[in-house]
């Protein structure tokens, strides 16, 4: 693990962050995300998916928006996502908060592929083993832990074996 990557998972771990996923927020979503009391949002959606929508919805939620473009969830997509620079964008903006544990919401579209195959790899880097990551995904969201696929989570394992 090259040593930015690592000093990025220190921080994140030394601010105990809590991590909420499900679907891309809307309209309808508004109240039950306002009442997580969010401090960030983090969108895994790409451009051509409109995901500076979710900007404004950040800010009438008055959390932080976090945008780490991931074109899709297919594996060939996915395979050159630069997690590094994800996770390093992503510490960035929740050390730059003020004190206390971040309540992060991570979604793309429909909260399962990209957003599985994202939190797992985070989970993964944070430290916890494959079963650890995955029983820790089922707790978040079980439909994303059912629906993300053992390729998306095999392809995480490789990536951040590969980091590490």
């Amino acid at each position: 693990m090259t040593d930015d990557l690592q000093n990025a998972i220190a921080r994140l771990n030394n601010r105990h962050p809590q991590f909420l996923i499900g679907p891309r927020p809307g309209r309808k979503s508004r109240a039950a995300l306002s009442a997580m009391n969010l401090t960030h949002c983090c969108t895994l959606l790409s451009a051509r998916e409109d995901a500076q929508a979710i900007e404004k919805i950040s800010r009438d939620l008055q959390c932080q928006w976090v945008w780490l473009p991931i074109e899709g969830g297919r594996l060939d997509i996915l395979r050159v996502t630069d997690l590094t620079a994800h996770v390093q964008k992503l510490v960035d903006s929740i050390t730059t908060t003020p004190d206390g544990e971040p309540r992060i919401y991570f979604h793309c579209s429909a909260g399962i592929h990209r957003t599985g195959f994202f939190v797992y790899s985070l989970l993964r880097l944070q430290g916890l083993d494959r079963q650890q990551a995955r029983t820790k995904l089922v707790e978040l969201r079980p439909v994303t832990a059912e629906q993300v696929g053992e390729d998306r989570l095999a392809l995480a394992d490789t990536m951040i074996a590969n980091l590490l």
